[in-house]
């Protein structure tokens, strides 16, 4: 049986910690996702962070383009800005 077309499985570091192999709810706001990572990594204040691609490109993860995320891309957890 497929998975869910709205989880995505992804990758997400954090400098000094494992990297958290986690499944993304699409349909969950950025806002809740991020702040489940920092629960995680017990990182407060989560409106100060922000997800972005660990790949060359650095680009930010948003709204409007995180449907963009495929299975097994790896995200950084990283200052918002």
């Amino acid at each position: 049986m497929p998975p869910p077309a709205d989880i995505v499985k992804v990758a997400i570091e954090w400098p000094g910690a494992y990297p958290k192999l986690m499944e993304i709810d699409q349909k969950k706001p950025l806002s809740a996702i991020i702040k489940e990572v920092c629960d995680g990594w017990s990182l407060a204040n989560h409106e100060y962070f922000a997800l972005q691609h660990a790949d060359s490109s650095n680009f930010y993860i948003t709204e409007k383009n995180r449907n963009e995320i495929k299975n097994g891309t790896i995200l950084r957890l990283t200052t918002s800005p």
